[in-house]
């Protein structure tokens, strides 16, 4: 007799996986949220006006012309507020507007201190009747009363401070090897050059080719007219191959040569 018993197959039940999701970085994730908030919320405090209020400026630095008081109120007004939300480059800004102030750094000293440290600007020359020269070649205007004796006078036309200052530094190393000073440095309109020394004797080198004529003339000044220094009142150095020489009215020396 037939079997005709039904064979079946047992199935087993299939489980889902499901990742196993770490404690540790969700732990991870929420502490730098945590951390976040923190951070926003204590800068919402410390920039609030009446947190940690500014009692107290105070100023390091040389100076020479500048006054600490004077600098000091100048910069009260906006030293107002918070420890965080005091504005600083406002401070900075109005240091600055002083005329003998070059630079402000303003720095913050936990808990309600600011401390300024400054540059007073270092004048090289005077500029006309109305600026001085810091050694960048930039003007500053201070009170006239202020102004350093004995500065060597820039003239020029506007915008070309710079240029003199720059100028002024090769010429000086020149002068200095011919035992004399530069007293007066000139520019004019159309970029010509003209040089008076403390001696009086001015130098001419017109507009093209300045620092050749200028070493041509300390050349010629140190071999030839040297003993003659306090005698001369003009150099012209304006031409190509030769220069011409004004004498002191009844100065003259009585030599043969060219020159």
């Amino acid at each position: 007799m037939a079997n005709n018993t039904n064979h079946r197959t047992a199935r087993t039940p299939v489980r889902k996986e499901y990742k196993a999701i770490e404690w540790q970085q969700w732990f991870g994730r929420i502490l730098v949220v945590i951390f976040v908030l923190g951070i926003i919320s204590s800068t919402a405090y410390f920039k609030k006006v009446d947190t940690l209020p500014i009692l107290h400026v105070t100023v390091d630095g040389e100076f020479s012309h500048t006054d600490r008081e004077t600098l000091v109120k100048a910069v009260t007004p906006y030293a107002k507020g918070g420890f965080m939300s005091v504005d600083v480059a406002k401070i900075r800004q109005a240091g600055e507007t002083l005329a003998w102030v070059k630079v402000v750094q303003v720095k913050r000293i936990w808990p309600d201190r600011l401390h300024l440290v400054v540059e007073e600007q270092a004048a090289i020359a005077q500029w006309g009747n109305e600026a001085l020269v810091n050694e960048n070649g930039h003007l500053f205007f201070p009170i006239k009363t202020s102004f350093p004796n004995g500065l060597v006078k820039l003239k020029g036309p506007k915008g070309s401070s710079q240029m003199l200052a720059k100028q002024l530094y090769e010429v000086r190393q020149i002068v200095t090897s011919l035992g004399m000073s530069v007293k007066k440095i000139d520019m004019n309109e159309r970029r010509a050059w003209s040089i008076k020394l403390n001696n009086g004797l001015r130098v001419m080198l017109g507009r093209d080719q300045s620092e050749q004529r200028l070493k041509r003339f300390a050349n010629v000044f140190a071999t030839v007219l040297q003993p003659y220094k306090n005698d001369i009142t003009v150099v012209d150095m304006r031409y190509t191959n030769g220069l011409s020489v004004a004498w002191t009215a009844g100065k003259k020396p009585d030599f043969n040569g060219t020159i």
